[in-house]
């Protein structure tokens, strides 16, 4: 299976969009007042994604420009 770069960016957009929206269900439970640690650990996991997620655009913005690079 072939994955473009338009697909892996796609995908990687969603992990953001994911990402973001447990931050803020989490952040808006710790703000009234949960004292729930898995609220903690929920915000943790969704930074770690939002990240690695970050990193994957990055990764392949590098890759075209170097395959860019190479063609000109």
């Amino acid at each position: 299976m072939e994955i473009t770069s338009n697909s892996t960016i796609s995908t990687a957009i969603e992990g953001l969009k994911k990402a973001s929206a447990q931050i803020e269900e989490s952040a808006q439970n710790v703000a009234e007042g949960s004292l729930d640690p898995a609220d903690i650990v929920s915000l943790s996991l969704a930074a770690t994604s939002f990240k690695a997620n970050a990193a994957v655009i990055r990764t392949e913005n590098e890759t075209t420009q170097a395959l860019l690079d190479i063609t000109a």
